[in-house]
Parts: structure tokens; C-alpha cells; sequence
């Protein structure tokens, strides 16, 4: 993908929203997680706590005994970080096996306050979360500290147990949320794509309009296309009218001007005739590019390159057909220009008109498609042209014969329709010597 593409910012912003707030999501249900075992953990601290002092009592003497154990088997696991233990007037009077011949350091709370979270190490070093609380008993002048401990790294091995399912879970939602949303965004920019090879069709001749059945949000856009490319059209054809009309109503005074000058049989005459085919060619010419520079770039104009060869081959053959020649043509299958069908027949009119008239008894036609670019070559086996001389036919009215009927334009005209269509012509010799000339034209892949 492009990197100014809307498939591209839609689905970079859609893949940080969904990463953000992914994380912000971990992150809140790992804080919520943690508070709820910390709270679970405390609780558990005080049910250990009240199963403490339901188990006490007191002997006539005022001595604390304990009528039963803790259930807790972690109790009497040494050192398992699980421990009780009761104190009085900072003298151990019980303890859990668990503590073995240790005691738990904590700092005496105040009297009358609710029962208090302390933490600090244990015997073995480790942080302890530990509940303690005085209990005066009816028989005791002096109060008891009951205190339970449990180890902080239960807290920390159930989050990080959590957080590594809550990665697991989020992980395989945000892939899932991803390819929905690569999903949506292909699928929601289809229409553009199809919209794309509807104007690549046009632009190749293989429509002429817009299909309507597109999404309400593009057939907006899709029928103001859809008007331009009248108007486009519409313009353009009423131009070509303009032209011809331009042509008519200029080439019917001079013919009367060249036919009245034929009567005139001195040198005023033949200066008239001679100016007023110059007047002639010019308008031919110059109407040709305005007719051609109107056309250059239209969607929709293509030219099927075979049959504009085959007509003019049958043309050529009736026209020079006392001359006997074969004329041969080969790689025309699905070659076409992309322009008017118009332009390439006068183009290959004239190369194939100057072949023929030059030829000896053979004359050869090739094309391919490449690239983008149709390739035509015209062969002869005539004189061909001295190689110093090949820019000079191009130029404007100029020939190398004079014995040869024709006007000089032919090979001017084929250059100036080519350079409207970014072509070009080159003329060169053929291996026997003739005549090659090759166009180099935009083709229709």
C-alpha cells in the first residue's frame, strides 16, 4: 500500500485504536484484578483471625490455651509463610508450628482499634501481610495481640498468573479485532476499486459511461463523472462538426480558385495555381492537427490496429495494383492504439502510400504491444533514402524526387500526429536497403 492511501490511514488509526485500548484495558482489569485479590487475601487473613480467637480461652489460672489448631495445613508447614501466633505484653504466649522457635516482629496497635494491616519479612526474609488485633478477655486483666501472616508473593503469583491470561485473551481479541477491521476497511473501499477499473475501462474504450449501481455515499461523485463525460463527449463531437464545416466551406473557393487559374495560361496563372495549392495543403494540414489536438488524450478512444492494416493493405494492393506487389503483414493480433482510428489511418495511410510508391515488388507490415507502447514498422525494398538525408524528407513540403507525384507533406503529417500522441516516427534502411520507417505510439494493453 501507498503511503498517502486511505486503505492505509484507516487501517493504521484503527490498529492504534484497537492497540490503545487494549492496553488501557489490561492495564484497568490487572489494578481491579490486584484490589480484589488484595481484598480476598485480607479476608482470608480474618476468617484465620476469628478461628484464632474462637479457638482460645482462658485456664482458672489466667493462662491462654488453645482448644483446637487452625484447619489450615500451611499452619504446621515449617516456615511455609503461613503463620499465627499470640502475644501478650510482647511475651509469645502461642504460635504455629509453622514458626518453628521464630516470632513475628510487629508494632503493637493502639487499644480499641479495628484490627490492622501491617507487612514486614518473615523468618525466611519474605514480605508478609499480616493482621493483628488486641482482645481482652473477661478473665484477663491484660490484653491479648492476635496476629495471622500470610506471604505477599501469593498476591504477586496470582496478578502475574492473571496478567499473563489476561495477555493470552486480549492478544487473540485484538488479532481477531484486526482482521475485522483490515476486513471492513477492504471491504468498505471496494467500491472505490471497482470505481477505478470502471474509469480504466472507459479510458480503454471498453465503456463509454459510469455504472450507476454504486453505494449512496460514491453515486454522488459517480453522476457527476457520468456528466462530465457527456459533456466531454458532446463537446468534442461538436468541435469535430466545427471542422469539418471549417474544411468544406474553404477547400469548395479554392477548387473554383485552382479552376479558373487552369484558364489562365500566363504567368499570373500559374502563380495563382501554385499558391492556391499551397493554400490548399496548408488548410489540409493545419485542420488535420486542430482536429487531431482535439482528440489527442480522450477517454474512450482506441483503434483496432488489424483491421485499419488489413483495409489499407486492400487499398494499397487495388491502387498500386499495376505494380504487382505484395504487401505481407504479421503481429497484429491483439495490438490496439490508444487514440483515433482516424489519426493511425492517416498515419500508416501515408508510411504505406510512400512504401508502395517506392517499393519494388514487396512491401512488409509488423506490429507488437509492449509496455504500453504499439510498435508499427513499414518495410520496403525500394531505394530507400541516403542516411544524411533522413531528417531532411521530414521537414515540411520537402522531396527527394520531383519525378515522383506527391506533395512533400505525407511524412510531416505522419510526425506531427505522432508528437501529438507522445510518439514518435524513425526512418532507416531495411538490410536490402529500402525504406524502414517505425511508429512508436501509446497502445492498449
Amino acid at each position: 500500500m501507498r503511503r498517502n492511501s486511505l486503505t492505509l490511514r484507516l487501517i493504521a488509526t484503527s490498529f492504534a485504536w484497537v492497540g490503545v485500548t487494549l492496553l488501557v484495558t489490561a492495564a484497568l482489569l490487572v489494578v481491579l484484578f490486584r484490589g480484589h485479590i488484595e481484598q480476598r487475601f485480607e479476608t482470608l487473613l480474618l476468617d484465620h483471625l476469628e478461628e484464632l480467637v474462637s479457638a482460645s480461652e482462658l485456664t482458672p489460672e489466667g493462662v491462654l490455651q488453645m482448644t483446637w489448631n487452625p484447619s489450615d495445613p500451611r499452619f504446621r508447614r515449617p516456615h511455609s509463610g503461613w503463620y499465627w501466633e499470640v502475644l501478650q505484653s510482647g511475651v509469645s504466649v502461642a504460635r504455629s508450628d509453622s514458626l518453628w522457635r521464630d516470632s513475628l516482629k510487629v508494632t503493637e496497635p493502639r487499644i480499641g482499634e479495628v484490627p490492622q494491616i501491617q507487612q514486614f519479612s518473615g523468618p525466611e526474609d519474605e514480605p508478609l501481610q499480616v493482621l493483628v488485633q488486641d482482645i481482652t478477655f473477661p478473665e484477663s486483666k491484660k490484653p491479648f495481640l492476635f496476629v495471622v501472616a500470610g506471604p505477599i508473593a501469593n498476591i504477586e503469583d496470582n496478578v502475574r498468573a492473571f496478567k499473563a491470561q489476561v495477555a493470552i485473551t486480549l492478544t487473540a481479541l485484538g488479532i481477531g479485532l484486526l482482521l475485522v477491521v483490515w476486513f471492513q476497511v477492504r471491504f468498505g473501499l471496494r467500491p472505490l476499486q471497482t470505481l477505478q477499473r470502471a474509469l480504466g475501462d472507459i479510458r480503454k474504450g471498453k465503456a463509454q459511461r459510469l455504472p450507476e449501481n454504486y453505494p449512496l455515499e460514491v453515486e454522488p461523485m459517480v453522476s457527476e463523472l457520468n456528466g462530465l463525460l457527456d459533456y466531454n463527449r458532446a463537446l468534442l463531437e461538436r468541435s469535430k462538426t466545427q471542422v469539418g464545416n471549417l474544411a468544406h466551406a474553404l477547400k469548395n473557393p479554392l477548387t473554383v480558385i485552382r479552376n479558373e487559374a487552369n484558364a489562365i495560361e500566363n504567368e499570373q496563372g500559374r502563380v495563382i495555381r501554385e499558391q492556391a495549392a499551397a493554400m490548399s495543403n496548408s488548410v489540409d494540414r493545419y485542420l488535420s492537427q486542430a482536429r487531431i489536438a482535439g482528440t489527442v488524450g480522450v477517454l474512450g478512444a482506441r483503434a483496432d490496429v488489424k483491421s485499419i492494416i488489413e483495409d489499407l493493405c486492400f487499398s494499397m494492393e487495388r491502387l498500386y495494383k499495376d505494380k504487382d506487389l505484395d504487401i505481407q503483414y504479421s503481429g497484429l493480433e491483439r495490438c490496439w492504439f490508444r487514440g483515433e482510428a482516424q489519426d493511425l489511418e492517416e498515419m500508416l495511410g501515408n508510411l504505406m502510400d510512400n512504401a508502395s510508391k517506392w517499393a519494388r515488388s514487396q512491401v512488409l507490415v509488423h506490429a507488437e504491444c509492449s509496455g504500453g507502447r504499439l510498435l508499427i514498422v513499414v518495410e520496403d525494398d525500394g531505394p530507400g533514402i541516403p542516411k544524411q538525408r533522413e531528417a531532411e524528407v521530414l521537414e515540411r513540403g520537402r522531396r527527394l524526387d520531383e519525378k515522383v507525384p506527391g506533395s512533400g507533406f505525407g511524412l510531416d503529417i505522419v510526425q506531427d500526429i505522432a508528437g501529438l500522441y507522445h510518439g514518435s516516427i524513425t526512418l532507416g534502411r531495411t538490410p536490402g536497403g529500402g525504406l524502414r520507417a517505425q511508429l512508436d505510439l501509446p497502445a492498449i494493453d
